[in-house]
């Protein structure tokens, strides 16, 4: 089960995820600074929009538990350091998700070098 909002935006390289540690895990992913949005947003410092890196939260946690999320909840979501991915395109997400019924309950942060570009906490439900 694989959902893109923009093709050829990110991929994921690697992950700690397996169904043991399903609530704890972090997934290592590496944007394309070639993409076509960056023309856009903005063609002279290229900044990954937010809405993007908050989808690929979404998409890679509908990967790992098989089911179509939807957010529903953005608690707390902090655009720490503007992403340009001509700068640094490498980032791990660090995810802690805690499930219950059918809403998932994610904390998710953005970290390359030890520092944290974005932090998100917020809710998405099984749809």
């Amino acid at each position: 089960m694989q959902y893109n909002l923009l093709e050829n935006f990110y991929k994921e390289t690697a992950s700690t995820y397996t169904s043991e540690k399903s609530s704890v895990f972090n997934s290592i992913i590496e944007l394309n600074p070639e993409h076509g949005i960056y023309k856009g947003h903005f063609p002279y410092v290229p900044v990954a929009p937010g809405v993007c890196l908050v989808q690929i939260i979404k998409e890679i946690l509908s990967v790992k538990v098989q089911k179509k999320l939807m957010l529903i909840e953005g608690n707390n979501i902090k655009f720490l350091i503007l992403v340009n991915p001509k700068e640094i395109n490498l980032f791990q997400i660090d995810f802690i998700v805690n499930h219950s019924d059918n809403n998932y309950e994610v904390n998710a942060n953005y970290i390359n070098n030890g520092k944290i570009f974005v932090k998100f906490k917020g809710k998405f439900k099984i749809v």
